[in-house]
């Protein structure tokens, strides 16, 4: 029905089986299965006592999808909902299923991106990229954040930008935003700028830490206009110029080339005189 609509992106929990559920069974989690589209497979393979119609008529789903052009994300029912559960069995043993099945959907000409992790401490995601890599035979990566800590509610956009540009850096090719309401509310549209902008921010420094060509060009520039002490420059290259442009007019400064946080003994404006040669006074009217 998707398909037939036109829906050209979904994503499809076909991962886990019921190998994987008896599996996470056997090996306690913390938070056991917090993806939704997980769960309800889950409750439905253990109430039924079948398999994963999404794993078991697999080959019927490509064949769709094929037809229709229809990317798939495969999705990761088994993605850890905490610190502790990071890296475990489950996880694991699905995103090994993940890469099984990415060749598969190669097979029959569909492209598919494999879901990533969700919280996971900031020491095990680049070892997490590699992995991904190897298995799924370098398909692109989607990556849930990662969260870096489970103490941050209303700041988990903050959380998921950290392990966000970590992923980012070392092989993820997609970053799933993460809003400030994450954990606690369906998020309203501020939330959602919120956490956009974080995720832009992790991605912009994840393409500068790999060299991407043209990406510290942006930097560069902002940082030349600052240099100018060129507000209007700096407003145009922030990545928010809205928020920039409030946070100034908040607080306007005394000296129009200066800003209120330091006045008359602005760093830059004095350095800019000195080495043009001016005699400078911080006491200068």
């Amino acid at each position: 029905m998707h398909a037939e609509d036109g829906v050209d992106f979904m994503t499809i929990h076909c991962g886990i089986n019921k190998e994987t559920a008896g599996r996470f069974k056997r090996n306690k989690r913390l938070t056991n299965i917090v993806s939704r589209g997980g769960s309800i497979i889950f409750a439905w393979m253990e109430m039924t006592g079948e398999e994963n119609p999404f794993y078991e008529y697999y080959d019927e789903i490509l064949d769709i999808c094929r037809e229709y052009d229809v990317t798939m994300s495969l999705g990761d029912a088994c993605r850890p909902g905490c610190l502790k559960d990071a890296s475990d069995i489950s996880q694991i043993e699905e995103l090994i299923t993940l890469g099984e099945l990415t060749k598969r959907a190669w097979e029959k000409d569909v492209q598919v991106m494999v879901e990533g992790p969700g919280h996971m401490p900031l020491d095990q995601i680049a070892a997490n990229m590699k992995i991904q890599q190897t298995l799924c035979n370098g398909a692109p990566f989607y990556v849930l954040g990662p969260l870096v800590t489970d103490v941050a509610p209303g700041y988990d956009h903050i959380t998921a930008a950290i392990g966000g540009a970590v992923a980012a850096a070392n092989g993820a090719s997609f970053l799933c935003y993460v809003t400030p309401a994450e954990h606690l509310r369906l998020p309203d549209v501020n939330d959602v700028k919120e956490g956009i902008m974080a995720s832009k921010i992790a991605a912009h420094a994840a393409d500068i830490a790999k060299g991407i060509k043209g990406a510290r060009d942006w930097d560069d520039a902002m940082s030349t206009a600052r240099k100018k002490l060129d507000w209007e420059e700096m407003f145009n290259l922030s990545i928010d110029p809205d928020k920039a442009r409030n946070y100034r007019a908040s607080a306007k400064p005394e000296k129009e080339d200066t800003c209120s946080m330091c006045g008359n003994f602005c760093a830059v404006k004095n350095m800019n005189r000195i080495l043009d040669g001016e005699i400078v006074s911080i006491y200068d009217e």
